[in-house]
């Protein structure tokens, strides 16, 4: 397929103008993105700052005020490493704390919600997007894209299972398989011809559930149209900081399983350095009555 051409689906036009760029997410998603902004102009002549808050992850499960306080003790940090603009790699966050990431950030921030939106509208296939629970909930995609194209048909399905999958790094297993598969065919029973991988976890499932998938269904990666390219890889020396806030070596092992390569270095943040981040009032919420949620079962 190709996505109709409009006059907003360059919009890496507009964070090429950035020469350190800040992304996070709540684990190794966000890399995804990482990967796709390689294929920005002069890309090995920009600085890149990453953080994985695995010790937290996954977010798509998690109360939406929660996951405000945790994207602005994030940002909030990043203005230590001096960056000029902020990616959320995290369509959790996007989608449910865009708002707050604006309010704190002293930088322009970019997601990956508003520019797929803008690439799809106007496509006449009926959309998918596949999400985190959260993600789902708000209907972030879905509202992105009709108020451009009312007559869009998008359906959102929340994946919990899939976060964890990407995380524990077991892609290519037929027990992950089974669970892409019973995805694959709600999408398939659906009429679904084109889906979104709405979160930045699920482009490292994209060959799986390519294999899976009973009907023909283009998944598309968000942070392909972030960037304006076409996917194909490219081989960029990037300079980039990594820092994550759980455990490194096994945030390494499933990064290398996912981009085929180990990034490093990869440097710690202990989560109470991003709890006594001094935010500011233009944000205030209480780390008080904050519960853990329920995080699903890993597919072993």
């Amino acid at each position: 397929m190709h996505l109709p051409a409009t006059e907003t689906s360059k919009p890496g036009d507009e964070l090429s103008k950035f020469k350190r760029i800040g992304l996070f997410d709540s684990g190794v998603g966000g890399l995804s993105v990482m990967r796709g902004l390689s294929h920005l102009p002069d890309a090995d002549k920009r600085s890149f700052v990453y953080v994985g808050d695995t010790a937290r992850c996954p977010y798509g499960n998690r109360p939406a005020e929660e996951i405000e306080l945790f994207v602005a003790q994030i940002i909030t940090w990043m203005q230590r490493k001096e960056v000029d603009a902020i990616v959320m790699a995290c369509n959790t966050s996007a989608a449910v704390a865009r708002e707050v990431a604006e309010r704190v950030s002293p930088v322009p921030i970019f997601d990956l919600i508003a520019p797929t939106a803008n690439a799809l509208a106007g496509s006449t296939q009926k959309i998918g997007v596949m999400a985190t629970a959260s993600t789902a909930r708000s209907q972030a995609f879905s509202k992105a894209i009709k108020s451009i194209d009312p007559a869009a048909q998008v359906i959102e399905y929340g994946c919990p299972e899939l976060v964890p999958i990407v995380e524990s790094g077991h892609i290519d297993c037929d027990a992950t398989r089974q669970v892409l598969a019973k995805y694959t065919d709600r999408l398939a029973d659906d009429g679904v011809e084109l889906v979104i991988l709405g979160c930045t976890h699920f482009p490292f499932l994209k060959r799986e559930l390519e294999k899976v998938s009973r009907n023909k269904i283009e998944f598309i990666d968000p942070a392909q149209i972030l960037s304006g390219t076409n996917g194909n890889d490219r081989n960029v020396d990037l300079e980039i900081e990594l820092f994550v806030t759980g455990n490194i070596a096994g945030f390494a092992r499933t990064a290398e399983i996912c981009l085929g390569y180990m990034p490093v270095p990869i440097h710690s943040i202990v989560v109470s350095d991003l709890e006594a981040c001094r935010i500011g009032d233009r944000f205030a919420i209480s780390n008080e009555s904050m519960t853990p949620p329920v995080v699903p079962s890993v597919v072993q």
